[in-house]
């Protein structure tokens, strides 16, 4: 009798534990994509930088330069969001629309003017595409700076 009731014990957890497991997997794949997504904003394509400001430059001539590099005319890309760029010109903030909303494919730009080192642009570029291809964030981040300074330089 004894053995009985030891052999129901066993198999009790053993079914236990693998409807536990089944549902561990089957958390699992329903979280997958905001899982997924969120790492790709973590840790999907992008790069820094920084580059030189002429003395003198203020950050609205700053802002436009980089409005313009941003516009997706031409031969440039067209950046994340249809909306205005966020520009905050008391801390020297400028930010892309959609730079800091998740799961968005296309290219997002932070650019950050320091008050100590006002000669000094700090340049944050994102490019993720569909499943958090990379866009091409190195040679943008090229034609972005170069664009920048040849405008600021006018």
């Amino acid at each position: 009798m004894r053995s009985i009731v030891d052999r129901n014990r066993v198999l009790a957890r053993g079914q236990w534990k693998g409807k536990l497991a089944v549902a561990l997997v089957f958390a699992g794949l329903l979280s997958g994509c905001s899982t997924s997504s969120g790492l790709c904003d973590s840790f999907g394509p992008s790069q820094r930088a920084s580059m030189d400001v002429p003395p003198g430059a203020s950050a609205q001539k700053v802002f436009a330069c980089l409005d313009e590099a941003t516009s997706g005319k031409g031969d440039r890309p067209e950046y994340a969001g249809k909306g205005q760029a966020v520009r905050d010109l008391a801390t020297g903030v400028y930010e892309t629309d959609q730079y800091n909303a998740s799961n968005v494919s296309g290219f997002r730009l932070k650019a950050e003017r320091s008050k100590k080192t006002p000669s000094s642009l700090a340049l944050t570029l994102r490019g993720a595409g569909a499943y958090c291809a990379d866009l091409g964030v190195g040679p943008e981040m090229a034609r972005l700076k170069a664009d920048v300074s040849a405008c600021l330089q006018r």
